[in-house]
């Protein structure tokens, strides 16, 4: 099963770093792109902090925590997967893993994560919100984990 995680890990890495490096090549900083509806739009945003650049400007601390909680996340990795079973907790695992380490590579080779899903709402919080796979891959990869904890396991 490792192998085949690790193939999901490096499929979802590559498809998030080089739509990221599309956008940066392709997309001038204020220009936004619709998709198909309308709702979802493509747009460039770099963040040099967390989520809604948190402790932007604080690019030493931002960077050190990203290297540690990919350090701690590839630590968590391998603890689960020397174990049997947790089917949903290593696929969750895998895509945290993912997103960790695509938001980690842009912050050491380019200072910033490119974010460039957005959604064309009302709601202005919600507008201002500009994501990238690997922060998807974070959100789902996490529920994923606690489903796997969540859900009890059959012991055969």
């Amino acid at each position: 099963m490792i192998s085949w995680m690790t193939a999901v890990f490096a499929v979802l890495l590559g498809t998030d770093v080089m739509i990221k490096q599309q956008v940066e090549e392709n997309l001038d900083l204020q220009e936004t792109r619709e998709l198909p509806g309308g709702r979802v739009v493509i747009r460039k945003v770099y963040n040099r902090g967390f989520l809604m650049n948190l402790l932007d400007g604080h690019e030493v601390l931002v960077k050190g925590a990203s290297i540690a909680a990919s350090i701690g996340i590839l630590i968590w990795d391998i603890l689960v997967f020397w174990k049997k079973g947790s089917f949903l907790k290593k696929l969750g695992l895998t895509l945290l893993s993912a997103g960790a380490a695509s938001n980690t590579f842009d912050r050491l080779a380019r200072g910033k994560v490119i974010d460039y899903i957005g959604i064309r709402t009302g709601k202005k919080l919600l507008a201002r919100i500009t994501a990238n796979l690997g922060d998807i891959y974070i959100a789902c990869g996490g529920l994923l984990v606690m489903a796997g904890e969540l859900i009890p396991r059959r012991i055969p």
